[in-house]
């Protein structure tokens, strides 16, 4: 291993090469041999092929990397690679480095009046690299649509080392396979992402936000519910009960949280009506923001939230018709007793999407079934597994696993990247 950590510091110099005091890197208990830090395509590409040849196992992170399947290997941290190549205002498209952190680059192209919808995963450590790698919808997504959308074209590094490139301005630039799309959720699996060409939109004309302290989730789902009713579709419409909630702002009952992005006329009417929706249910306190100061900063105290309900670890995530939202939390309230009390439960009203910290082996498969009753499941690979058991078909679950992994090995055939994601 010495002689591939030498290799590699004479690819990125000495200084970009960590082997002690790593840990402010890393995530997981295992232990790397070294974090690296990688300058430029030309230094992933050098890494990767060292790597490879070697058969050692590599991971790639933003800031932090997870080290899961990763002792003895390379951590890859992207953070030198965080510049903004270009801005085209008027094919709305922007070629930025993948290290660069997701926060930044959001606020950057603000400063531009141009945006970029999907919110980071992780506020204090996600970059745009790890946004398309990660793949998330988040609760924006009903009116911006999923993270996968906003990527135009890439540039990444695979696992044997070679560089690939696909994609052009062009929307629409494929026959076939959509090879550019296919890369969102990956999680590093078919390599490390060194260049992004990302869709902006222009910023919008005028921005609110409605809060309200509700008695419960369950008046907050119906409120949303009429609020949708109503044909009000704001950017996002979530509900954080008084665990979550308080980190933004202190509540006795669940807070609710109305993003409203547009024109200046029907945002101002949109809160209003979604104000007035939110008093019948019984809210306590209810104000519409306006200043942009007071409003960067509520929506700011949301993403630390986010980042804290993505990195939970005991927690299960299902998704169901933005209609049977209340249905799912009165069945949820039996599975897993009080959600008003939980550590922490957000309702996505746009997406249906509902997360509850709980204990996924205790209670996981209890939700599913219960979210596959009102049309829904439980999310990601665990949603997966509990669908196949229960229609109880191994075989499905299996054949789906093959059909990933056979994927997966002509990208890497040895099986060097992101070792701690399983297919």
């Amino acid at each position: 291993m010495s002689d591939i950590i030498a290799k590699i510091k004479g690819i990125v110099g000495d200084a970009n090469v960590v082997t002690a005091d790593m840990p402010q890197y890393l995530k997981g208990n295992e232990q790397p041999a070294a974090v690296v830090f990688p300058g430029s395509t030309e230094d992933v590409v050098g890494i990767v092929k060292a790597a490879y040849d070697a058969d050692v196992k590599v991971n790639v992170g933003g800031n932090v990397v997870e080290t899961k399947g990763l002792s003895g290997g390379i951590a890859v941290v992207m953070s030198r690679m965080n510049q903004i190549e270009e801005v085209d205002p008027e094919n709305l498209t922007c070629w930025v480095q993948a290290g660069m952190n997701h926060q930044e680059f959001v606020e950057k192209l603000s400063e531009k009046k141009l945006n970029f919808p999907p919110e980071p995963y992780a506020v204090s450590t996600s970059s745009i690299g790890g946004c398309f790698s990660i793949g998330d919808v988040d609760s924006k997504a009903f009116n911006y649509l999923p993270t996968r959308t906003f990527i135009l074209a890439y540039e990444s590094v695979l696992p044997t080392g070679e560089v690939y490139k696909v994609g052009t301005k062009c929307i629409k630039c494929v026959s076939g396979y959509d090879m550019i799309h296919f890369i969102a959720g990956s999680r590093a699996t078919f390599g490390i992402l060194t260049r992004v060409l990302v869709k902006l939109l222009p910023a919008p004309q005028a921005a609110k936000a409605v809060v309200a302290d509700v008695p419960s989730l369950a008046a907050a789902a119906k409120a949303f519910k009429a609020i949708q009713k109503r044909k009000v579709f704001p950017t996002r419409l979530n509900a954080l009960n008084k665990a979550l909630g308080n980190e933004v702002m202190e509540t006795s009952g669940c807070l609710v949280l109305v993003d409203i992005e547009g024109f200046p006329v029907s945002t101002a009417q949109y809160a209003k009506e979604v104000e007035a929706e939110l008093k019948i249910a019984g809210a306590s306190f209810t104000k519409v923001i306006e200043d942009k100061a007071e409003y960067d900063e509520l929506w700011s105290k949301w993403l630390k939230v986010r980042e804290k309900i993505n990195l939970e670890e005991n927690k299960v995530k299902f998704t169901v018709g933005p209609a049977k939202v209340v249905n799912a939390l009165g069945s949820l309230s039996g599975i897993v007793s009080n959600i008003e009390e939980n550590p922490g439960v957000l309702v996505e009203g746009l997406n249906g999407k509902i997360t509850v910290f709980t204990d996924p082996d205790a209670n996981a498969a209890a939700i599913n079934n219960m979210a596959m009753g009102l049309g829904g499941n439980v999310s990601g690979l665990l949603g997966s597994q509990l669908r196949c058991k229960a229609y109880n078909d191994n075989e499905m679950l299996e054949e789906i696993s093959r059909v990933l992994n056979s994927i997966r090995s002509e990208f890497d055939p040895k099986g060097i990247m992101a070792p701690g994601i399983k297919l």
